[in-house]
């Protein structure tokens, strides 16, 4: 792997553009400027030769973080994060949020806590990424800090840090117990957290105890006026569909379809044709999400430490519990099959057999429901020491797992037609039973059913019509490690200090779903099988640094690492640093990285119902992805150069400019492309092309299945800038702290297959790509005041504007948005403190996005105005 196609000329102007520009510079929270860092390096001190970005504790509180997801928000080199539900776009991850730095994807960032991994999700994305749930880890109260290195540390760490890593640092101690209580108010929502935490001698050690507790309640679509398809004229875009009920059918005699006689009636308050002369009787479920779901989340975590004959023994245990309901339509579209409503059909009004187009429940039975239930464990085990000759030595182990139940309802197509041709009922044999005679029963799919025009459908015959996802899933991973450092060499004020090590993994995924999804019998989930694989990964490393004096040092690392039955990946790095003056710092690095696949895109298989574009409409569609063992490793190359500039003291300034060449992506096929594809090669008169084979219509010509894979196909060429600053100084006998961070997306180019021209993504929601939303600009303000009882905070977040390249659309801007937060705390005495935060001081609404429900999940956050009142009380 070699750098291919650096414009060096560009990359130096980025750079000394941003030099040039100090007044932008906007730093991120790091709590002290002589704070050393040690993610991204095995060697104690290294990581200043890179840039890291730390979240303190001290900053977490000021900005009023309650939730993982707000940290996301406080790092601008992240974007394209799933940190909302959203049970459009992502109906299996709901509940869970993710790290994306640099939007390379979820999995290509390494979450770590207190240096070790932890296990992946139990579920994975709509694309089938593997990620590490944030919401998972560890209660918020237990964090010391949150450090991001922002640099390929594929030689240090190993596969999934191709676009950095991102350390959780847990407490060390606590000198008196404290707990915390936020109460959060929105208009048509709240939510509760209470966290405590305590420290204590035990078997001669100490004990630090953390738990948490969250609860949410629901904030529903139908609270916000932005939302709601009838604020746009129920436009395409909007969150409508053709798949209705009452429905549509197709007549063979017109070879057409034809909307329910009924479909107009003022019964159904949900239901509505485009025009008199519209075929299709369509559906508003615009009232029917969550901008935030109910959820409940407990935490619990312990660390008990004990230093044993000269061996530091470290223990961690922790445990996370989260129950997310998500509401979505009153029953789901029948997608997989066509059915067929029988011209005996009692109630059928069209005088020949015909096929139904909708779903089985319509807006008046209110909306279902999807449950998510995630169990995470994890246990570490660390001891530490120094051999006589002075160098240090350290062994792990972790075990972690994380536990999914999933349930979500949908119709049984076998049981659906059995009822439209007169044998429905849980009491009904279709093989011995008459058709609508004794237990068997005619399911009536038209609007007479509600109406009383017609048979009736009672609660019993659709529980027995009614099925369940039923998905139990697992992930799991072993770890086991062991290193060592100390100094190789030294001869005056230069040396030279190394690391080695090795380090084994054993993660192991499945999913088991119900034997309604193992036949293919649910109507919209389709079909998907039962899987369970494992890998096994085996890596040694080194790692070096050279430091001359304090004015320079450079760092080598290099790591081979290989799983069982795929390819090996060495993965190099060098980084220096020259601090030419007190006050002007260079640094550099370069570095190859990798991401081995997962377990999921080497043998598993993903049902999915993505909304794509179809002969003039919006419909979701049934997709299958399979795995396929004889993928490759992802591919990365790493180059950052920056300067760090302290003109005086308490002002410091960091610009960073990067540049990531990422190459061979493990991608899910796009179904629109397929779609689109095989369209064309119909116009075209062809026949049996791929494309064609891959799509299945039914006899109306509605899309019921497209046939997708795993594929190594992608790349990603990013280039960009950071710029941070921050500044102190005492004021009103108190400390002022302003800092900021920005970061500026130059180029993110992407090729969608081998060989095809590159697509601009920066600036794009990349629907149509493989990226997720990426504004150009994104960046952080703030400005905090600590005196000795009051703390005054004030926080600015903008994103810069960008387009939707959402397919069908008429207007492809999103508008820039700027929100602002307020928090002021007093301590009352050294024992009680409260405060009081805003987030979006002025309630404003996410700029308006031609997406289902009016904005973009991804990128904005829809609840509004946010209200806080928190206590916290130490004893």
């Amino acid at each position: 792997m070699s750098l291919r196609s650096i414009p060096p000329a560009r990359f130096i102007l980025l750079t000394t553009a941003a030099a040039l520009a100090p007044t932008l510079a906007m730093a991120q929270q790091v709590d002290t400027l002589d704070q050393v860092v040690v993610t991204g390096s095995r060697l104690n001190g290294a990581g200043r030769i890179a840039p890291v970005d730390v979240l303190g504790r001290e900053s977490l509180e000021q900005a009023g973080v309650t939730d993982p997801a707000a940290i996301l928000q406080m790092l601008p080199s992240n974007s394209g994060s799933e940190a909302r539900v959203d049970q459009l776009n992502q109906p299996q991850s709901s509940g869970t949020a993710q790290l994306n730095l640099r939007n390379l994807g979820l999995g290509s960032t390494l979450v770590l806590v207190d240096g070790l991994r932890w296990t992946s999700s139990a579920v994975v994305a709509t694309d089938g990424s593997a990620f590490v749930d944030i919401n998972s880890l560890v209660p918020l109260i237990a964090l010391d800090r949150v450090e991001a290195f922002k640099d390929g540390a594929s030689a240090v760490y190993g596969s999934d840090a191709v676009a950095g890593v991102v350390n959780f640092v847990t407490r060390t101690d606590i000198g008196r117990p404290e707990i915390r209580a936020t109460h959060s108010i929105l208009d048509g929502a709240d939510e509760t957290l209470i966290e405590a935490a305590g420290g204590l001698d035990l078997l001669d050690g100490r004990l630090l105890l953390a738990a948490s507790h969250l609860d949410r309640s629901v904030l529903g679509s139908g609270e916000r006026e932005f939302t709601q398809a009838r604020t746009y004229g129920r436009a395409a875009w909007t969150a409508v569909t053709s798949y209705g009920q009452p429905g549509s059918y197709f007549r063979p005699s017109r070879n057409a379809f034809s909307p329910d006689p009924d479909c107009t009636n003022p019964a159904f308050t949900e239901a509505f044709r485009n025009s008199p002369t519209d075929a299709f009787c369509r559906l508003d479920y615009s009232d029917f999400f969550d901008l935030s779901p109910e959820e409940t989340r407990t935490q619990l975590f312990a660390d008990w430490r004990r230093t044993v004959g000269g061996v530091d023994v470290r223990l961690q245990a922790a445990w996370s519990s989260t129950e997310t309901v998500a509401r979505q339509s009153p029953s789901l579209p029948i997608l997989a099959r066509s059915l067929t409503v029988p011209v005996n059909h009692p109630d059928n009004p069209f005088g020949e057999a015909v096929l139904f187009r909708g779903r089985t429940l319509g807006a008046e039975a209110g909306a279902s429901l999807a449950e998510f239930d995630y169990r995470t464990w994890r246990i570490a085990g660390d001891l530490s020491g120094t051999f006589a000759n002075g160098w240090d030595w350290r062994a792990s182990a972790t075990s972690s797992r994380q536990h999914v139940a999933y349930d979500k309802p949908d119709a049984i197509g076998t049981a659906l037609q059995n009822a439209l041709n007169g044998f429905g009922g849980a009491g009904c044999n279709p093989a011995t039973g008459t058709a609508g005679v004794g237990g068997c029963r005619w399911f009536n799919p038209f609007g007479s059913a509600h109406l009383g025009t017609g048979t009736r459908n009672d609660a019993d015959l659709i529980a027995s019509l009614t099925g369940s996802v039923g998905l139990r899933g697992a992930s799991t991973l072993t770890t086991v490690e062991i290193e060592s450092d100390g100094r190789l060499w030294e001869r005056g004020s230069t040396t030279l200090d190394a690391a080695i090590g090795a380090q084994y993994r054993d993660s192991g995924f499945r999913h088991d779903w119900s034997e309604l999804v193992n036949a293919g019998e649910l109507l919209t989930a389709g079909y998907s099988p039962d899987f369970s694989g494992d890998q096994q990964v085996w890596a040694a490393f080194a790692e070096a640094r050279l430091q001359v004096a304090d004015t320079f040092e450079l760092q080598a690392a290099l790591r081979e690492e290989g799983h069982d039955g795929g390819e090996r990946a060495l993965s190099p790095r060098l980084a220096a640093r020259w601090d030419l003056t007190d006050s002007l710092v260079l640094r550099a690095s370069w570095g190859e990285g990798f991401r081995a696949p997962s377990v999921y895109t080497l043998a598993g298989a993903q049902a999915s119902q993505p909304s794509v574009f179809d002969r003039g409409a919006f419909v979701f569609v049934n997709t299958l992805t399979t795995g396929d063992p004889d993928l490759k490793p992802e591919e990365s190359e790493n180059l950052s150069a920056g300067l760090v500039f302290t003109p005086f003291a308490g002002l410091r300034l960091q610009i960073d400019a990067w540049r990531i060449d990422y190459t061979n992506l493990i991608v899910k096929e796009s179904a629109q492309a397929i779609i689109d594809q095989a369209a064309a090669d119909d116009l075209a008169g062809r026949t049996g092309t791929p494309a064609q084979q891959r799509v299945t219509r039914a006899p109306s010509g509605a899309l019921t299945f497209v046939d997708l894979r795993f594929v190594n196909a992608s790349s990603i060429q990013t280039e960009g800038v950071d710029l941070s600053a921050r500044y102190d100084r005492d004021l009103f006998e108190g400390r002022l702290t302003a800092e900021a961070a920005w970061t500026y997306v130059d180029r993110y180019d992407i090729g969608l297959s081998r060989g095809a021209a590159a697509t601009s993504g920066v600036g794009s929601t990349n629907l149509n790509t493989l990226g997720r939303s990426l504004p150009r600009n994104r960046g952080e303000f703030s400005l905090a005041w600590t005196g000795a009882t009051d703390t005054f905070a004030a926080t600015v977040h903008h994103t810069d504007s960008y387009r939707n390249d959402r397919s069908g659309i008429t207007d492809p801007s999103i508008d820039a948005w700027t929100t602002v937060d307020l928090r002021y705390a007093r301590a009352l005495s050294d024992a009680l403190e409260l405060s009081v935060g805003v987030i979006n001081v002025g309630d404003s609404d996410p700029p308006l996005a031609q997406f289902a429900l009016g904005y973009d999940p991804v990128a904005a956050d829809p609840r509004g105005r946010v209200i806080s009142l928190g206590l916290v009380t130490r004893f």
